[in-house]
């Protein structure tokens, strides 16, 4: 989780998803070793709630680092975040494990509480709660760690990522003779554990939190050729309101290009307000031109309107000024903070 090797593309909301899957899978293969490898002998009953708090501890464990490494923090501050999320997902996934079975136990009577208690039935009905509290301890953990903020997506993302991966853990595990697609799968519990794992964790970092835009910083780049790859950074450094201007004036420019490439004394201008909202502005009434996918927007200054057009920038779209040979193009781009 480098935040310079996560461009401001749709993809970076998939890139958390798969740090905490990666998480997921390696919380069931640390409970498998502990069982095959070193014979940790617990009883039966425990196998659920053993696995259960491994696999939440660790996708909590998993989003926590990753937002501190995005961050930058200082390493103990890391270290820190981690233990807090650990120690109050596990205690609140193990709370609420018993509470959840301790309430069928009070709901079910005779034989469907035998089989409710049964540790070696494979049986979504009676196991879909419990992966439910699962996920609601994990995000309980997560959030817990981020002082309670988004409380709804941490706990409803969570209760989401246990349940697809109830409904996951159980496709894969159970026996079957149907043909899908042609060929019959072949499934078993072996399998089932690691797809647990994986699903928890890509779930819970899909819809719980992502990448936000405040880890990015707006810059203007120069495309000709004259001035290639010149650039400068909209945003502040202390984040407040900013505008950026450019043209051919003498002093006061923050880019600056020459008038023989179709650049007006004060031509266009970026700006940026507290909430991080990019807006292009023209100021001349030479051509202006925003090009994006399946969009145009002229910026051209009207005399007769009492303010200049504008439009929203986004990463990606070119700002054409001036036409023909005499032009200038320049690009939008968001680009790690750290760079400004």
């Amino acid at each position: 989780m480098n935040i310079f090797l996560l461009p401001y593309t749709w993809l970076r909301h998939l890139s958390m998803a798969f740090w905490c899957a990666s998480a997921g899978l390696l919380a069931w293969w640390v409970v498998l070793t502990l069982l095959v490898v070193f014979n940790v002998d617990w009883p039966p009953t425990w196998d659920g709630p053993v696995l259960m708090v491994a696999i939440s501890c660790s996708v909590c464990a998993a989003s926590t680092l990753g937002e501190a490494n995005l961050r930058r923090e200082a390493i103990w501050r890391r270290l820190l975040r981690v233990l807090v999320g650990v120690l109050v997902s596990g205690a609140v996934t193990l709370a609420y494990y018993f509470i959840w079975h301790a309430l069928v136990g009070v709901i079910l009577s005779g034989d469907m509480l035998l089989d409710s208690q049964d540790p070696s039935l494979v049986s979504l009905s009676f196991r879909l709660g419990a992966f439910a509290m699962g996920g609601l301890g994990c995000g309980t953990g997560a959030m817990a760690v981020r002082w309670f903020r988004e409380p709804i997506s941490h706990l409803a993302g969570g209760l989401a990522a246990g349940l697809f991966a109830g409904c996951a853990w159980f496709l894969t595990g159970l026996p079957t003779e149907d043909t899908v697609l042609g060929f019959t799968p072949q499934r078993d519990l072996y399998l089932a554990g690691a797809v647990l794992g994986t699903t928890w964790g890509f779930m819970y970092g899909l819809l719980t939190w992502s990448i936000p835009d405040e880890l990015y910083v707006g810059w203007l780049r120069v495309l000709t050729d004259r001035r290639f790859g010149r650039r400068i950074p909209v945003d502040a450094p202390d984040r407040s309101a900013k505008e950026r201007f450019v043209g051919h004036f003498p002093r006061g420019l923050d880019l600056f290009m020459p008038v023989d490439d179709g650049v007006q004394e004060l031509h266009f201008s970026v700006t940026v307000d507290e909430e991080q909202r990019y807006t292009a502005r023209g100021l001349s009434q030479q051509p202006t031109l925003v090009k994006r996918l399946l969009q145009r927007v002229d910026l051209r200054y009207d005399p007769r309107r009492p303010t200049p057009v504008e439009t929203t920038l986004r990463s990606g779209d070119r700002v054409v000024l001036g036409q023909g040979e005499q032009s200038t193009e320049l690009e939008f781009i968001l680009l790690p903070k750290e760079e400004v």
